[in-house]
């Protein structure tokens, strides 16, 4: 499934998700339960996530230090080059109202710090800063962000709420600690499964992605001005924007039977439901070849029955043995209506 810039990602219970950002062999692992954001996809395989809830692992290739991969949260942000770490942000259960962002590194080198606030004023101070080596962790505490917390938990109105969404959580308290073992032993139990797929080899696996790819992100485009237009009350130019939509190729215009086909209006060819081609299946073509031989055939058997009994004066089967036209036409529809049964089984076996 591909993924794209602005997709919510939410894992079940039991279910852990491997994705990789190409054109990169870096892997992200996600943890069940776990919900997050994919902020930003760069073009060498640097990103930003941004984690609601949860817990994910990310196996990062080097990259660029001006396309850099970082994930955040409630209160702090991971940023790396290339390296080997985990990011957990979940609410402890022995205190409901903390919530507990653990960065931890397997590998290489991470750099954690605070969120910055983009209304603090400038004298604000130095945000905190730690860098962490292979093996170490650092514990961040602060109250759970209000906007986590459902006023209604049978409301089912309630949505996830991601870390760009809301400022950062204030204080925020930075622990450096070596990496505890229960989060070696939980990696090691889900440790990764797939091998990255090589970058230059995904079209050969995979035909048609990049093109899939390109679809999606033209139609969220469209959406996404489509939406614009309509929140700005701009009526002629969002007909104007939806009269000149290009439909994208092997898709044909069917008109919807409540609507008034003569209406030309921009707001009338916009109202048109597109659905896809449905491209008949092989076992289907040889079907419909058979319908067209059965039923020719049983017209012939028809007209050849026909005129021998009122042109030739056969009455019997015997009399058909001196030939004629008849006994052409009879032939010929007893062959048809034999190859149409024929291709029947022929297409059960395609099928």
């Amino acid at each position: 499934m591909p993924l794209l810039a602005g997709d919510l990602v939410q894992t079940d219970p039991e279910t852990f998700l491997e994705i990789q950002l190409l054109p990169s062999r870096t892997v992200v692992k996600v943890a069940e339960n776990t919900t997050f954001e994919i902020e930003r996809l760069g073009g060498e395989g640097g990103g930003g996530l941004a984690v609601s809830y949860g817990r994910l692992r990310a196996r990062v290739e080097r990259v660029l230090q001006d396309d850099p991969f970082e994930v955040r949260g409630f209160s702090a942000v991971a940023g790396v080059r290339g390296t080997d770490f985990g990011f957990d942000t979940m609410i402890d259960r022995e205190s409901p109202g903390e919530l507990q962002t653990r960065v931890y590194t397997f590998s290489g080198l991470v750099e954690v710090r605070d969120r910055p606030d983009p209304e603090a004023p400038a004298d604000a101070g130095e945000p905190q800063v730690v860098r962490l080596g292979a093996n170490e962790m650092v514990l961040v505490r602060t109250e759970v962000p209000e906007a986590l917390i459902p006023k209604d938990e049978d409301d089912p109105g309630h949505r996830v709420v991601s870390p760009g969404e809301i400022a950062p959580v204030r204080p925020a308290r930075f622990e450096q600690r070596e990496l505890e073992e229960e989060i070696q032993v939980f990696w090691q139990r889900q440790d990764y499964r797939e091998a990255p797929i090589d970058p230059g080899a995904v079209e050969d696996r995979f035909p048609g992605l990049r093109q899939r790819v390109d679809e999606i992100d033209q139609e969220r485009q469209r959406f996404e001005e489509t939406r614009r237009l309509r929140e700005s009350g701009d009526s002629p130019v969002l007909e104007s924007f939806l009269a000149e939509e290009e439909l994208l190729p092997e898709r044909a215009v069917v008109p919807d039977r409540t609507l008034d086909l003569r209406d030309e209006t921009p707001s009338g060819r916009a109202r048109r439901v597109i659905e896809p081609r449905d491209a008949p299946t092989p076992g289907r073509q040889i079907r419909r070849a058979g319908h067209w031989m059965v039923g020719l055939g049983l017209a012939l058997e028809i007209g050849g029955a026909a005129l021998a009994w009122y042109d030739d004066g056969y009455r019997s089967f015997s009399d058909l043995e001196e030939g004629g036209a008849s006994v052409a036409l009879l032939g010929t529809g007893a062959v048809l209506i034999s190859s149409g049964l024929i291709s029947y089984l022929i297409s059960l076996v395609v099928d």
